[in-house]
């Protein structure tokens, strides 16, 4: 395993900058997420450190060495693509161990490490088998396997769960972590999933417009987001827009709210406007008489395990509101309910 680090990277394609003076540290052994919309920047900056592309202006470090410059098999990184990348013509074997030959190991070296690498990703014995004989998910472990056969030490991941469904999806994020971690890698990993990332990160990295918004474990990025754009692209979220008052109060119409800053310090001006991100789980169902927060619901949405009410406040704002395990099922219509928060669930963004 090696640490990463990008040092002030910016990337210019024609009169399109992509990359915008970023700058990340990934530790050693690390699962680290680069997360966004499309066009925001992250398989650009993966590209950099994998190099696939060459930063315009910036470094790029595995540990203390520059490689910038270097080639993407001379800096010990393998490259895990969306679109899986396989040689249709060959069997499962010598997919893996193209990249061996490339490097002119003997061929006994060769079996013995394709071996090995088809049991890290379960498909031993598979070795003669067809490409075309293999499932969507069978095919990534492919992918995965000729990944790990040249024994890299950071592991650079591009979407590869993306043509998977919804089920393969979920197995493949447990394997593709334990494979990181068993096998003492780096990894980088790119995706705009916000599950995915949640689920399997150590650290992550929001990126928007080419540059990196917020890096943080996913525990911090969803409860303390710091903009509106990480709050909305980290799962569910009510965005209210208010007006700061003293001690962390900020009024909104018809009610005021003490809030917890999302960046520890930041203390808005008196009478400046502001923004407040309140997630659905974080609001409880109560009487009228309860709640600084009231209004009618107006539709529901039942799913089993979680219900998912949109209750329309006094003033006309629509909250997202999600009770999980629902004991009692309530319907729209004109009964007025009331909404609770705890002051640490209102998240006073900067931005």
């Amino acid at each position: 395993m090696e640490e990463i680090r990008a040092d002030g990277i910016t990337k210019r394609f024609g009169d399109v900058t992509a990359l915008r003076n970023v700058s990340l540290e990934i530790a050693p052994g690390e699962l680290f997420f680069l997360l966004g919309g499309s066009g925001c920047g992250k398989t650009t900056l993966l590209r950099c450190i994998a190099g696939l592309e060459i930063p315009t202006e910036g470094k790029v470090f595995f540990g203390d060495r520059d490689v910038t410059d270097l080639p993407t098999h001379k800096r010990e990184a393998a490259m895990v693509f969306q679109s899986y990348a396989l040689w249709p013509h060959m069997t499962v074997g010598q997919n893996i161990a193209f990249g061996l030959e490339e490097r002119k190991v003997e061929k006994k070296e060769i079996q013995r490490r394709v071996e090995e690498a088809l049991e890290m990703v379960k498909l031993d014995g598979l070795a003669k088998r067809g490409i075309d004989q293999m499932s969507g998910g069978q095919q990534q472990r492919v992918s995965l396997a000729r990944a790990l056969v040249v024994r890299p030490k950071c592991l650079l991941l591009d979407e590869p769960l993306s043509n998977l469904d919804a089920q393969l999806r979920l197995e493949m994020r447990s394997e593709i972590r334990r494979i990181v971690k068993e096998n003492d890698l780096t990894g980088v990993y790119v995706t705009h999933d916000q599950s995915e990332a949640l689920s399997m990160a150590d650290r992550m990295a929001v990126m928007d417009e080419g540059v990196i918004v917020q890096v943080g474990p996913p525990e911090v990025i969803y409860r303390q987001p710091v903009t509106s754009y990480v709050a909305g692209f980290i799962g569910e979220t009510n965005l209210l827009r208010g007006t700061a008052r003293e001690g962390n109060q900020v009024e909104i119409p018809g009610a005021t709210l003490v809030a917890t800053p999302g960046v520890e310090g930041f203390q808005p001006a008196t009478g400046s406007p502001v923004i407040l991100s309140i997630r659905p789980e974080a609001i409880e169902i109560v009487n009228p008489t309860q709640a600084t927060l009231a209004g009618k619901i107006i539709e529901r949405i039942y799913l089993g395990s979680l219900i998912q009410y949109a209750v329309k406040l006094d003033d006309g704002t629509v909250m997202q509101v999600t009770e999980q395990n629902p004991q009692i099922i309530r319907s729209p219509g004109e009964n007025r309910v009331g909404l609770k928060v705890a002051t640490e669930d209102v998240t006073l963004l900067e931005r």
